[in-house]
């Protein structure tokens, strides 16, 4: 089987076709190395494939800097990667002339992490919200009745509509944020980061009214984060990144009760409280993140890993099945 053929062996887990489809997805950025104008390629999404079916949540965690926004951006078209594909509801994405990219985005909306920066501060609540509306031609009595309804649906009422971002806390301005994505009613949604700003006491509530609205509109998600804990609440499966691969894959049960990645094992360690199924004690990763500009040979994380042994410099483990459903990319995995 091909390094490829690993890395989307997971997609045939269920027995419905997939809503998207990403496979063998690069999406690079050139930097400047040196002082002769020579220029090399930061590697943030190196190779990634992954399958999502409809209904479901797939998280996406790892340290930043792991290629996780970036990853969910290229879904979107919102970077353009390099080389790969991404089908969505049959569709190739990244082949999708500007129009007809214009119509797929009706049904695959974004999530912002930052819920102020997102939001034009000279737009009314209700414009920002019927935006989407506006730009694919829904009749202006459909799009008000369309907001109001939204702003019910995600805890807010019809009095905030004529009020601006700024006179709103981060939990209700991330609210504004998800009806914004609901107008259109996508079929998928990514979510990057959708609570870190927010204060702890909020993050359960947006995460609550997430699963509400997913139930109530059966909506699929790509779900970005570095909370390991807000991950294991809300996803159905779990992908791992390290320097722009995926290093493990599986259901969300079996990831967090048995990780086959030295790396997912030293996230899952530093989970406050973490309980009977993970390390009472913490792992303390040594050294620093190696650059996505330079990364080491065979395995990148064999600098930090405490198993690592010469076969993890000289071969590159690939994303493999070590038993049903479950994915790992390490050579002791099994």
């Amino acid at each position: 089987m091909s390094v490829a053929d690993e890395t989307t062996a997971p997609a045939g887990e269920a027995a419905g076709a997939p809503l998207l489809e990403v496979r063998n997805l690069k999406t690079y950025f050139p930097v400047r190395a040196g002082g002769l104008g020579q220029s090399k390629w930061l590697k943030a999404v190196d190779d990634v494939s992954l399958s999502v079916e409809p209904g479901q949540t797939i998280g996406i965690v790892g340290e930043s800097g792991c290629g996780k926004s970036t990853l969910g951006r290229s879904i979107l078209r919102l970077v353009a990667p390099q080389s790969g594909e991404i089908v969505f509801d049959g569709e190739d994405v990244l082949a999708a002339a500007p129009a007809r990219l214009t119509a797929l985005r009706r049904h695959m909306q974004m999530i912002f992490q930052d819920p102020l920066g997102c939001l034009d501060p000279r737009m009314s609540v209700e414009a920002i919200i019927g935006e989407g509306l506006l730009i694919h031609g829904v009749p202006r009595a459909q799009r008000r009745e369309r907001v109001r309804e939204l702003i019910e649906v995600v805890g807010l009422n019809a009095a905030h509509l004529d009020r601006y971002p700024h006179e709103f806390s981060g939990g209700q301005r991330q609210r504004i944020g998800i009806a914004r994505a609901l107008a259109l009613r996508p079929k998928l949604i990514v979510a990057d980061e959708p609570v870190s700003a927010l204060d702890v006491s909020v993050q359960s509530q947006v995460l609550n009214l997430l699963r509400d609205v997913q139930q109530e509109f059966g909506l699929t998600y790509v779900f970005i984060a570095h909370d390991l804990a807000v991950v294991e609440y809300i996803s159905d499966r779990v992908a791992v990144m390290y320097l722009g691969k995926i290093v493990e894959f599986a259901r969300s049960a079996d990831l967090f009760a048995d990780p086959r990645m030295p790396y997912t094992e030293a996230l899952l360690s530093a989970i406050p409280g973490g309980g009977p199924a993970r390390k009472a004690k913490r792992i303390i990763l040594k050294g620093d993140v190696p650059s996505p500009v330079d990364p080491p040979s065979g395995c990148a994380f064999r600098t930090r890993c405490w198993k690592a042994q010469a076969v993890c410099a000289a071969e590159r483990p690939v994303l493999r099945e070590v038993r049903p459903h479950h994915h790992a990319a390490c050579h002791f995995a099994d």
